[in-house]
């Protein structure tokens, strides 16, 4: 059910609170989206005016519903910059955070690939900052 946009509006609904909203992973509702560039600006839009979005899993995908890869946050369909201006727009003011990312031999733990996560994010933070 929490597997389609419908399914995250019905959560959301289950108790009216200013503390009960989501942990939005992008990558994961961009998964359920059949246009995610397009798309998951209206869902930041819904959720984020009405304040019931808590954090943010800033992870990007190539691909759409059930067709997708997981891949860096540069290297995906989303603009993510644009994502985060949408972000900004709706008052979001909490955290953007990597969620897991891709990973590759010469980085068995995944620290290379946490590093340029966080890296862009602090890119991303400072040119909207610029646009703010």
């Amino acid at each position: 059910m929490l597997g389609t946009p419908e399914g995250l509006r019905k959560f959301v609904s289950i108790q009216e609170s200013p503390y009960h909203g989501l942990n939005l992973c992008l990558g994961t509702t961009a998964e359920m989206l059949q246009h995610p560039r397009r798309e998951i600006h209206d869902i930041i839009r819904e959720f984020g005016r009405r304040k019931k979005i808590f954090n943010i899993h800033f992870r990007n995908i190539r691909g759409k519903r059930d067709d997708f890869q997981e891949v860096y946050p540069d290297e995906g369909d989303m603009d993510m910059l644009r994502v985060a201006l949408t972000l900004h727009e709706v008052g979001y003011e909490f955290m953007l955070m990597p969620d897991h990312v891709p990973g590759h031999p010469d980085d068995p733990q995944g620290l290379q690939a946490f590093a340029f996560a966080y890296g862009y994010i602090a890119g991303i933070l400072q040119a909207v900052a610029d646009f703010g």
